[in-house]
């Protein structure tokens, strides 16, 4: 079952309030698909006649009021955030023909005749300490449900405390056998419970039903309930008992659970599934026919089932659609075509294939398609395709290193397939890559300085002998080898 919890924040300048006196609305769904919440406020009809408690509620920022959206544009994004719900679950009875009273004056009817006001559902099976009506927050303290000054008045915030007290009750519920061993009949055609032998039943007797059936939607009888014969459990008894955190509470941000962000339709012949908030299924993922999308907590979920992914909620698939507009100009003014398939993109242009691909993290990589040389190493990931050495963050910044390349491509074509290429000069082995040894700058380069310059002021001459060297510097030598000594 779905059911809608909804809480509202009122200038209580009267015993019954208006809707021109609503400050904020605070709404959240809940049901086995997920979550949705919504909370805002709204422009007051009269901003002269603050109460204390709705300036305390605001934490004295009268300027969130002034500056609020009208109340009728806030119901209505209501009435499209939650088009269908089973159960509707409120506070108190006040709050609910308050509730009531706006949405049909901004042209909107209930979506459900089953309402859960937990107010009158705790006085009746909860004995209280002593008579009178227990404020909303003192109940959230005895069902041990944390509560702060600047979370409890905040609509984002407010809605899941009621969410997380209706799933504490339904605990209590289950681990009493009182609760369950609890007898009442069931009238079907009002969908209001009895106590056997109340006269309201007529002549039929109604169908029996435990007290389950009242945090589904089913009303209790009035006249039952003032008979005090439901009381169950005792306040002072309550802060004893031990209380899971509901898994989708959002009354305390430190337990929130991970929501499921996938989805899918069964019997979907396409066999697609989606994300949470794709504009293709969220319409009906939030319809009548909720019941039919099923969750998915990973895409290894949706691999198992061979589902592919929704190529508008794909990641790329969303940034192309916010430049879409942008792209498709830029295709084709220059002869490209671009194509979002499976969550990728597929671009052809004139001398070649390129693969835009999604690697999660905020990294976008490209991909070029071999077709020249087909040494080249493929991609484990993409067969056929090798990946480029460049990484750019949009789409269109691939797209225009696409044009660059397949430019530079054109006007230095690679040999075809096959040929022989052009042999490349051999490297040099000795020591200092890409320097002669005796150039400047080279670590010889010293050495042959001061040999040349050895060279000049000797006159001796590399290579040459001792005889030589001796003519070049003036020295007469004797010819007869015996004068020598």
């Amino acid at each position: 079952m779905k059911y809608l919890f909804v809480t509202l924040m009122w200038n209580a300048r009267a015993e019954m309030p208006v809707p021109g006196d609503i400050f904020a609305v605070c709404c959240q769904s809940y049901s086995p698909n997920g979550m949705t919440r919504y909370g805002r406020y709204t422009h007051l009809d009269d901003m002269s006649a603050l109460t204390q408690w709705t300036k305390d509620a605001v934490y004295h920022n009268i300027t969130v009021l002034e500056t609020a959206k009208p109340r009728k544009e806030i119901l209505n994004t209501v009435a499209e955030t939650f088009p269908a719900y089973d159960v509707l679950v409120l506070w108190s009875r006040k709050e609910y023909e308050l509730f009531r009273q706006a949405m049909h004056d901004c042209g909107h009817r209930l979506c459900t005749a089953k309402v859960v006001l937990l107010e009158e559902l705790l006085g009746a099976v909860v004995r209280p300490r002593k008579r009178g009506r227990v404020p909303f927050q003192q109940v959230l303290r005895t069902f041990h449900i944390q509560t702060t000054q600047e979370t409890f008045y905040q609509p984002k915030y407010r809605a899941g405390f009621l969410l997380e007290l209706w799933d504490r009750v339904s605990q209590l519920a289950a681990q009493s056998e009182e609760w369950t061993q609890t007898e009442l009949c069931l009238n079907p055609r009002t969908n209001t419970v009895h106590l056997p032998g109340c006269s309201h039943l007529g002549l039929t007797g109604g169908q029996p039903c435990t007290p389950q059936v009242l945090l589904e939607g089913a009303a209790l009888c009035r006249d039952c309930q003032k008979k005090k014969a439901l009381y169950l459990w005792e306040m002072e008894r309550l802060h004893a008992v031990k209380f899971q955190p509901h898994a989708g509470a959002l009354g305390t941000p430190q337990n929130y659970p991970p929501a499921p962000k996938l989805f899918y339709r069964e019997g979907d012949p396409q066999k697609l599934y989606h994300d949470r908030a794709c504009p293709c299924c969220k319409p009906f993922r939030e319809g009548p026919d909720y019941l039919q999308w099923k969750p998915l907590f990973g895409r290894a979920d949706a691999a198992a089932l061979g589902l592919t992914a929704c190529d508008r909620c794909s990641p790329l698939g969303i940034r192309y659609g916010q430049t879409r507009t942008q792209i498709e100009s830029f295709c084709s003014q220059r002869g490209m075509q671009c194509v979002l398939r499976d969550g990728e993109i597929d671009v052809t242009t004139s001398i070649g294939g390129w693969r835009i691909v999604w690697k999660g993290k905020d990294k976008i990589w490209l991909y070029h398609k071999n077709t020249h040389r087909s040494h080249l190493t493929e991609s484990e990931d993409i067969p056929g395709y090798h990946s480029q050495a460049i990484h750019k963050k949009t789409i269109m910044e691939y797209l225009e290193y696409i044009v660059q390349h397949d430019l530079y491509r054109k006007n230095s074509p690679l040999p075809e397939t096959g040929s022989v290429h052009a042999a490349k000069p051999p490297k040099p082995t000795h020591r200092g890559y890409g320097h002669h040894r005796d150039a400047k700058g080279g670590k010889a380069f010293p050495k042959a300085q001061d040999e040349q310059g050895e060279g000049e002021l000797t006159g001796r001459t590399a290579g040459a002998g001792p005889a030589e060297n001796d003519r070049r510097r003036g020295i007469k030598t004797n010819k007869n080898p015996a004068l020598c000594t």
